[in-house]
């Protein structure tokens, strides 16, 4: 059988110098089911607020060592849920209004009418019911409130980045044919460059056996059209176009991923622990030599509804970006999944140098990166986000100076 749940006690915080009163009060209170707690001086009573959590506070004006109104003066107009009663004489009305400006709720003169003063105490207690009742409606509007800025956030994120990713796709599908024949003509250019400098050689050789009076003519015509620079130039211009092609390559082949989350892809029923433990492998070769690497799952399985080759390619870059923050030298990589009742999680950590802080907001926007730009573009992680993102889901890091963890959330099925 269901038990009802028995109302709270009410709370009454008696401050009042007279014992005479206090205990008069005190048994009249208790006779009516009020639990009351006594300070024989303001200050006392200031101590006494934390700890009593009181409904009610009967506040004797006039007192020795603190008044009542230096009570209410200390107390001041601040958000607080009970309610604040003046007890006092009939001699004490110009206090009784200035302590109504300073936030009282109600009087009781001395002395008083039984029913007149259970009826003020109980108006009083309801008083503060109805602030705690608004308190915490409040508490749950700003909730909301701040629910529905970050969603707004989020969204507001998202259609920013599928406008990037619609325009990179886009670019990078124009961009990618004429780059391969700028890559294919490169090395054409540089066979035919082989091959006209070999020609230039052999015709300078036939003259000079020919016509060796020539010779000076000759080299005065190679300083002339700066041939030695061009034959020691033309390859490192050939690689470093080489070079430059390849990056653009890169970049097109990560801009290219972020066409994988435009499309809805099919979505099914996953286990996160078995979409991340094969990943956990990549770690081992990824990372540098005699690495801890360390893998925790629950045994029960974890289940949260996604596309595999979403997750597989944020996760991956996620993972990557752990083995390189160690650097060359070996250290520590957990890869860890967890869950509770609304989400599925996974923990990336490693024992790297850490991230600046002041890094930590941009590590995610697209061409961030502070690894070499010859074979970083800086998208991978911007990727990642996007992908984990299009899942209802989120990333957030911790790090310092022993290391960074990266934790994903995923909204979990059952």
């Amino acid at each position: 059988m269901e038990q009802t749940k028995q109302p709270k006690q009410p709370v009454v915080l008696m401050i009042d110098d007279s014992k005479a009163v206090r205990k008069f009060v005190r048994e009249l209170l208790t006779q009516e089911g009020y639990r009351v707690v006594e300070a024989e001086n303001g200050r006392a009573g200031l101590d006494l607020l934390e700890s009593a959590h009181p409904d009610v506070v009967l506040l004797d004006v006039e007192m020795p060592v603190m008044s009542g109104v230096e009570v209410l003066q200390a107390v001041g107009l601040k958000r607080r849920l009970y309610s604040i009663v003046l007890f006092t004489t009939q001699s004490s009305l110009e206090q009784i209004a200035a302590g109504f400006e300073m936030g009282a709720d109600d009087y009781i003169i001395k002395p008083f009418n039984h029913a007149d003063f259970m009826a003020r105490i109980s108006a009083a207690v309801r008083c503060s019911h109805h602030k705690s009742e608004l308190n915490k409606a409040r508490q749950k509007a700003e909730a909301a409130l701040l629910q529905l800025q970050q969603a707004q956030g989020q969204l507001v994120e998202q259609e920013k980045v599928n406008a990037v990713a619609q325009l990179a796709a886009g670019a990078a599908h124009h961009i990618n044919n004429p780059l391969g024949f700028v890559m294919s003509n490169i090395k054409t250019l540089e066979r035919y460059s082989a091959s006209l400098l070999r020609f230039i050689d052999e015709i300078k050789r036939e003259l000079l056996q020919v016509a060796p009076e020539k010779t000076e003519l000759i080299d005065s015509l190679e300083k002339e059209l700066r041939l030695p620079r061009i034959r020691s130039d033309f390859p490192c211009l050939v690689q470093e176009t080489q070079e430059g092609g390849q990056r653009m390559s890169l970049i097109i082949q990560q801009l290219a991923q972020l066409e994988l989350g435009l499309a809805d892809p099919v979505r099914a029923e996953l286990d996160v622990a078995k979409v991340v433990e094969p990943l956990v492998g990549m770690v081992t070769v990824l990372a540098p030599p005699e690495t801890t690497v360390t893998w925790a799952c629950p045994e029960q399985s974890i289940t949260v509804k996604g596309s595999l080759t979403l997750l597989n390619t944020a996760l991956v870059a996620l993972l990557k970006n752990a083995c390189e923050a160690l650097g060359s030298d070996p250290g520590t990589i957990t890869v860890a999944v967890t869950g509770n009742d609304e989400a599925a999680e996974i923990v990336i950590s490693d024992s790297g140098s850490g991230i600046p802080p002041q890094q930590i907001d941009s590590m995610f926007e697209p061409f961030f990166s502070t690894k070499s730009p010859e074979s970083h573009v800086g998208l991978g992680l911007t990727i990642a986000h996007r992908f984990i993102s299009s899942h209802g889901g989120r990333i957030s890091v911790k790090s310092d100076s022993s290391g960074t963890q990266v934790r994903i959330v995923l909204p979990r099925v059952f």
